[in-house]
């Protein structure tokens, strides 16, 4: 039995963040932590925001205003380093850095590169020049295998919707853009209902913050909901034979984030099956999964990794399976999918069940060791839920996850249903759609 010493933390770390909303509708966040500081603003936009003919255009934003003289003016004299981050549904416009002891100095910063904004993206010269970076950027996404199935097993999942756009755009779209195209995007998606401001630190108090907030000069309004979405069952599959592995993403729909029994189930259910991380870990045999020891012991997996991934609305679950041996990846799939059928017929064990829990816990407490990395997914959550949870509330979530709810679960978004595969490598083997959807519903191994 796992000590109650383990999750034990002091009353500072359990804190909750401060999130509040100004009579303008900009939100504003605050979380407590003593050894990071930064300070953020962020568009509730992303490549979501996009369309086939500006995709990328987010990304590229951020990627302007790191490279701005406001920027390089921000390090040089107040020693605040500025960053940008692009997901689904969230634009980390600029984020800033900061050493203790000079919150103005970030405030200060932050503030210019809002006020500059326009500027910044009018100068055609060096938004050519950052055209390229964001290309490259694009580029080694899509080098990665792992990325790049799961984020066409996206993309074919929800095909036709804007949420099936690329995180960082694509390079044909990218080309195009004009300083025109951004001063347009500025204008739909920075307003005050969609801009968070978030501080990560103890430097900046909330009413602090909140006072800063008031006095940009910011247009009131808000931006246009996403659209709608909808999941399809279906395949994308991008075959080359340079790649030494195959490797696949499979997932099925979930609800979105503010289901919340259903997506802490979705990540208890996730873990149970966790990561796999190859043979040379001395840990996999001993203490990994069912599935890892099963696919280890024949050979059949390098590396996997089990996800709940939840966006506002809608969300995916399933599975990422790398493996060099290519001739028999037909199995590893198989056998995966087969794993999976344990969930809706109840026979996960109480041991595993117990395990996935503590680890899940240990997990999602292990907050980002960066402040700009905290910032982010505290402007995400806040985004997607309008909620940002505490430690405790994550701990009582996950405590609340049953083996008779996961069982239903399983039954109502994971047994028999359609499934959306991303694959990439040397994937011969890979049996074609119908035959590995019908592993989400046979009994038989």
């Amino acid at each position: 039995m796992l000590s109650k010493r383990l999750f034990s933390t002091s009353s500072k770390q359990m804190s909750k963040a401060a999130v509040s909303k100004l009579a303008n509708g900009i939100t504003i966040i605050t979380k407590s932590s003593p050894s990071k500081q930064a300070v953020g603003l962020y568009l509730n936009s992303g490549s979501r925001s996009e369309h086939a003919y500006n995709s990328g255009i987010s990304s590229l934003l951020g990627n302007l205003v790191n490279s701005s003289s406001v920027a390089k003016d921000a390090l040089k004299n107040e020693g605040v380093k500025f960053y940008s981050s692009n997901q689904k549904e969230v634009t980390g416009l600029v984020t800033a850095e900061f050493p203790n002891g000079n919150a103005q100095g970030a405030l200060n910063a932050i503030k210019n590169a809002f006020t500059n904004l326009e500027s910044i993206v009018s100068d055609d010269a060096i938004v050519s020049i950052q055209k390229e970076r964001s290309i490259a950027i694009a580029e080694a996404f899509e080098n990665s295998p792992k990325d790049m199935v799961i984020e066409h097993m996206i993309g074919t999942a929800f095909q036709g919707t804007s949420l099936a756009l690329p995180r960082y755009g694509k390079s044909e779209s990218l080309e195009i853009l004009q300083s025109e195209d951004l001063k347009k995007y500025l204008g739909q998606n920075l307003v005050s209902s969609n801009l968070a401001i978030v501080s990560v630190g103890d430097e900046i108090k909330h009413e602090e913050l909140a006072n800063f907030a008031s006095q940009l000069n910011i247009k009131t309004g808000a931006k246009n909901p996403f659209p709608a979405t909808s999941f399809l069952g279906s395949e994308i599959r991008l075959r080359d034979d340079t790649l030494p592995q195959a490797h696949a993403a499979i997932s099925v729909a979930t609800p979105g984030i503010n289901s919340v029994s259903d997506y802490y189930t979705g990540l208890v259910a996730a873990q149970i099956n966790g990561t796999y991380v190859g043979a040379d870990s001395p840990f996999s045999p001993f203490v990994g999964s069912s599935l890892a020891q099963f696919l280890e012991e024949n050979h059949l997996v390098d590396n996997f990794d089990h996800f709940q991934l939840a966006f506002s609305d809608v969300g995916l679950w399933g599975g990422y399976f790398a493996s060099h041996n290519i001739g028999n990846y037909d199995e590893t799939i198989h056998f995966a999918l087969k794993n999976w059928n344990r969930f809706s017929s109840g026979t996960v064990n109480e041991a595993e069940f117990a395990k996935a829990k503590a680890e899940l816990k240990l997990k999602l407490l292990s907050h980002p060791k960066s402040p700009v990395a905290l910032s982010d997914a505290l402007a995400t959550e806040a985004f997607a839920s309008g909620h940002v949870q505490s430690d405790a509330e994550i701990l009582a979530n996950i405590d609340a996850v049953t083996p008779a709810q996961l069982s239903k679960w399983a039954q109502k978004y994971l047994y028999d249903q359609d499934i959306a595969i991303g694959a990439t490598g040397q994937i011969e083997a890979l049996f074609d759609y119908n035959r590995v959807r019908n592993d989400m519903s046979m009994l038989r191994w």
